[in-house]
């Protein structure tokens, strides 16, 4: 009993002599067990006996970053810190909290004194991820580099060293990283998906198709590389298969950002134009209250030229829920339906909604152009790069001011820029064809014409543009193949028809252009253009009359067409009707103010009539806007040998020659001799 009393008086004893050490070593015996609030009570109670202890705040701190209380946890490593200064582990515990809090700079200076203090592979893998957070890829990807000769058999390293590439835009350097990951780890189905979307990002569709698949059998669950699966099988143009993985996308996340956009687009593209409407009818059957579902079937119905049916879907949309998307979306469609005002409004409210969606700024500068407020349109292209550098069509738009402006130098840069984001647009590489033309860039142009007959797009519309735009450019020689080719693989497009017919008529065979032009009216009876080609081939033969005609039928189909005018006053000219020939030149510029050339040939008509003053105004006009063209210097070049200006005419001459006219050396010939 003595002994008991003895034992019991002294058990508070033995309590009052507990040591800092003593509760040090029970708090991380509860923190090994994930007790880490009776933890932080026990490093509490070291501290209260040692205030100094700064391995009692770094293991307090180490608990309360584990139950997420990240102030104090930085509070406790500060702390450990003024205590031991050399703590490495301190520092990069707090380093990896101010990381979590976007606090990057103080999270690299922390990295930076633990890495001096105890260089590690997770040292330098974490301040990689502090600088990959601040958009310093490269700083990123050079720590991956110095952790990965530390320990060179840790994949992760690999792994995120390589998205530290991919970010870079270095995807071939990201694609070797992801090869040395999955040597080290075949099963990580998320490596594979990297690697395929390094793959995808270098037009490598195929093999990342591959790994998407491979990426999927080890994690069917990874709706991402479902949809980026479905995205590379629509840039092959296998439609087909891309629908279906945008619909096993909608089964794992319906909510994937533009699932339905790029499913609509898809179904559209499918050659299944009534698919498209039926699924999304369907959809929106089961969930008729589904913003989302009318936006995309608005879209296929835009994209099947159905404006009215998507203003109805894009309406609705928004009655359900306004939406950026929507609106900026309702605002292209209105532009394209002429409404400016209201598509400007629309891409207000877009932006409204979401400032940083870039496209409405894009829609409303296109509003802008057309309502002629130039300075506005340029400050929204310009926020809109800013905010998505690759946008092409933001750089086209530049392109088509400039141009406007007559300044196509830089029109021809702009351009350039857009193709370097999107190679394949037909529509930029004939915009950027007919400006080199401006700046006698012929090879230039030539090259983009090709590149678009390659592309040969399913669009008639630009198929009439490219073919007009081809031969009033008067590549004639260097046409005939490529639309002998075009022929052969679509023999029922008309507009191909009529673009070789061309080049036949201007290289000599009059009779192969006349069949030509017979074959393209007798697919489309209603082309005017077939009327207007075919018109100036019988100008060739010499059947004025039957010219006139065919020129006659074709402005009644069309009289909102300038070469029906063109080509007329060309006729008119050879048959001396001097005033006929002005005032079809009159017409052909009314309907295009930028046809310097139009200008040009009123001012030989105006010539060939005595109307030598206003004659010179032309050319002047014409000239001052394109310096560089070789036409307007033979055309004026003929005027004043009309006006018996014969030293000023061959001064034109030469300077066509010299600008690349082979017309004009003929002229040489028989006038500056």
């Amino acid at each position: 009993m003595v002994r008991f009393t003895i034992a019991f008086l002294l058990l508070p004893f033995c309590c009052l002599a507990q040591s800092a050490e003593t509760y040090i070593g029970v708090g991380n015996t509860e923190a090994n067990i994930k007790n880490y609030r009776q933890a932080i009570v026990d490093f509490s109670k070291a501290i209260e006996i040692e205030p100094n202890n700064a391995k009692a705040y770094f293991y307090r701190g180490n608990a309360y970053n584990n139950i997420k209380d990240a102030d104090k946890a930085i509070a406790d490593y500060t702390k450990a810190i003024q205590y031991d200064p050399n703590n490495a582990f301190a520092y990069m515990y707090r380093a990896n909290i101010y990381n979590d809090k976007g606090r990057y700079n103080e999270a690299i200076a922390d990295f930076d004194k633990a890495i001096a203090l105890n260089p590690r592979a997770d040292m330098y893998h974490y301040r990689a991820n502090a600088k990959a957070n601040m958009g310093n890829h490269q700083g990123a990807v050079d720590d991956f580099t110095k952790a990965i000769s530390l320990d060179p058999r840790d994949p992760s390293l690999y792994e995120y060293r390589g998205v530290a590439k991919a970010n870079l835009k270095d995807n071939e350097g990201a694609i070797e990283d992801f090869n040395k990951a999955v040597a080290l780890d075949p099963k990580n189905s998320d490596l594979i998906y990297y690697r395929a979307n390094s793959k995808g990002n270098m037009g490598d569709y195929r093999g990342a198709i591959a790994d998407y698949t491979v990426a999927l059998a080890l994690n069917p669950k990874n709706a991402d590389a479902v949809f980026y699966r479905g995205n590379a099988y629509g840039n092959l143009k296998n439609y087909k298969a891309a629908v279906a993985d945008y619909k096993a996308t909608i089964a794992l996340n319906p909510r994937m950002p533009n699932l339905y956009k790029y499913l609509a687009n898809a179904l559209s593209n499918n050659n299944d134009k009534k698919g498209a409407l039926q699924y999304f009818g369907e959809a929106i059957k089961r969930d008729p209250n589904n913003a989302e579902l009318y936006l995309y079937d608005g879209l296929v119905k835009y994209n099947l030229n159905d404006k009215q049916g998507a203003l109805a879907d894009f309406d609705k949309s928004i009655e359900l829920k306004e939406t950026s998307d929507a609106f900026q979306n309702r605002a292209d469609l209105k532009l394209d339906m002429r409404s400016f005002e209201d598509a400007k409004d629309d891409a207000d409210r877009a932006i409204e909604l979401d400032a940083k969606n870039a496209y409405a700024y894009v829609s409303r500068a296109r509003a802008n152009l057309e309502l002629k407020d130039t300075t506005a349109a340029l400050a929204d292209l310009n926020q809109g790069i800013k905010m998505n550098p690759s946008n092409d069509y933001s750089y086209v738009l530049l392109g088509n001011i400039a141009a406007g402006k007559h300044q196509y130098d830089a029109a021809v840069g702009y351009y350039n820029k857009a193709l370097s984001y999107n190679g394949g647009d037909s529509e930029t590489l004939l915009k950027r064809a007919e400006t080199r033309l401006k700046v006698n860039d012929r090879e230039g142009a030539l090259a983009d014409y090709k590149r678009i007959a390659a592309i040969d797009k399913d669009d008639d519309n630009l198929r009439d543009r490219f073919v007009r735009s081809m031969v009033k450019a008067q590549f004639y020689n260097e046409g005939l193949p490529l639309f002998n080719t075009l022929v052969s693989k679509n023999p029922k497009n008309a507009n191909y028809l009529i673009g070789r017919g061309a080049a036949k008529q201007h290289t000599g065979d009059l009779q192969g252009a006349i069949a030509d032009y017979n074959a393209a009216l007798k697919l489309d009876t209603a082309s005017s253009q077939a009327y207007f080609n075919r018109g100036s081939a019988k100008f060739d033969m010499k059947d004025n009359n039957g010219a006139l005609a065919d020129i006659a039928r074709g402005i009644k189909i069309n009289d909102g067409q300038e070469d029906a005018y063109f080509i007329r006053g060309q006729i008119r000219l050879a048959m001396q009707n001097y005033q006929g020939a002005v005032d079809d030149f009159n017409s052909a510029i009314f309907i295009d103010m930028n046809n310097t050339v139009a200008y040009a040939w009123r001012g030989l008509a105006r010539s060939l009539a005595g109307d030598t003053q206003r004659s010179n105004l032309d050319f002047n006009y014409a000239l001052k806007i394109e310096p560089k063209n070789p036409e307007i210097y033979l055309l004026r070049g003929r005027a004043r040998v009309n006006q018996k200006d014969t030293g000023n005419a061959c001064t034109d001459f030469k300077q066509a020659v010299n600008l690349g006219s082979k017309a004009a050396a003929a002229q040489v010939a028989q006038y500056c001799k």
